[in-house]
């Protein structure tokens, strides 16, 4: 008879937890993060023409093409086209893709005292604050603006603007570079150099 009834509580007592464990509710938690991206792009751009004289104390003396100098000669010409130069993705950590244009910038028919001036736009296209930051072909950093550098003694330019400037999503930042040609330029010669503008995101510290 002891033994029906240590068998009977047994089942009992399995019969609680079963409805112990019916009796449950659950809560879930579920995190999705989706992150943001840099990018950038030139927007805008205008191209200024000059001739210059050779002035008194050194340098040049300059007329803008087109005044009512007589000697501001129409004789060279400064285009300016947006177009693909290189995957600016090749060796980067970036999935954004090769869809961001260069700026071109052609000087023909250039002559000691010509001078091209473009002003040109940078848009932060992307969804986080960017800063900007300017380097030379070599990866030396153009910084203080105005930074000037020479193309191989014949042209000097100089790039004016704000160094590592913070640029919110659709808004814009705008530089101007300006080049001279030199006395020390040579007849039928080509110069060319590229500028590279690095967009990082506004809290990572420029090493």
């Amino acid at each position: 008879m002891k033994q029906l009834t240590v068998i009977a509580t047994a089942l009992l007592l399995t019969t609680v937890a079963i409805s112990f464990a019916l009796w449950a509710d659950v809560l879930k938690i579920q995190l999705v993060a989706y992150t943001g991206d840099v990018d950038v792009k030139f927007g805008s751009y205008s191209v200024k023409e000059y001739v210059g004289f050779p002035a008194s104390g050194g340098g040049w003396s300059f007329v803008p093409e087109g005044s009512d100098d007589p000697e501001a000669k129409d004789v060279g010409q400064c285009t300016v086209a947006l177009q693909e130069v290189e995957d600016e993705e090749s060796g980067s950590p970036s999935t954004a893709g090769d869809n961001d244009l260069d700026l071109v910038i052609t000087i023909t028919n250039g002559y000691p005292g010509y001078k091209c001036e473009v002003t040109f736009e940078v848009v932060n296209t992307g969804s986080i604050p960017v800063k900007l930051y300017f380097f030379d072909e070599h990866g030396n950093r153009l910084t203080p603006l105005p930074a000037t550098f020479t193309l191989d003694s014949g042209v000097t330019c100089t790039l004016d603007g704000k160094d590592g400037a913070q640029v919110h999503p659709d808004e814009s930042e705008t530089y101007t570079l300006s080049c001279v040609v030199q006395q020390t330029a040579g007849e039928d010669a080509k110069y060319e150099t590229q500028i590279y503008i690095q967009a990082r995101q506004w809290n990572e510290p420029l090493s």
